[in-house]
């Protein structure tokens, strides 16, 4: 396994989340290098910055929620998935959300995962291993890709 930190982007609004969106990746034994973008205007520009600037690096995941102020989640995965950079980057949606009409349209737009946020504190934790089973799944396609 890859010993750097993995680069993540974390797009939530509700600071609670935040702390335990980390503590969950902690509990998971993952080595992570978190930027927190608190609404969809933050998370567009930062794509767009991503994008014109070849220096900056690429998450290797993006953890986003549906439910942001400004510009919605939806229309945040729509531009990852447009973007020139961001493209194949593995998308977490993570939302309180259990509507079908919310699963059908990130789906459509490209979400890699769909995890609900749980009220329960174990099954919110159950996120850690979420992250690092796609971050594995990464790292095998990568390796794979190289040979």
């Amino acid at each position: 396994m890859n010993a750097s930190p993995h680069e993540i982007a974390l797009i939530e609004d509700a600071e609670s989340d935040v702390l335990l969106i980390r503590e969950a990746m902690e509990q998971a034994g993952l080595k992570f290098q978190l930027h927190v973008l608190n609404d969809g205007e933050e998370a567009l520009e930062f794509i767009t910055g991503i994008e014109n600037d070849e220096a900056m690096p690429i998450p290797r995941l993006v953890i986003l929620d549906l439910n942001l102020p400004k510009v919605s989640g939806s229309q945040v995965l729509e531009r990852v998935r447009q973007s020139s950079r961001c493209a194949s980057v593995p998308v977490l949606v993570l939302t309180s959300s259990d509507s079908p009409k919310d699963k059908a349209e990130v789906a459509r737009f490209g979400a890699t995962k769909y995890f609900r946020k749980s009220s329960r504190l174990d099954e919110f934790m159950n996120l850690g291993v979420e992250i690092r089973n796609l971050l594995e799944k990464e790292d095998f396609c990568s390796q794979a890709s190289a040979r």
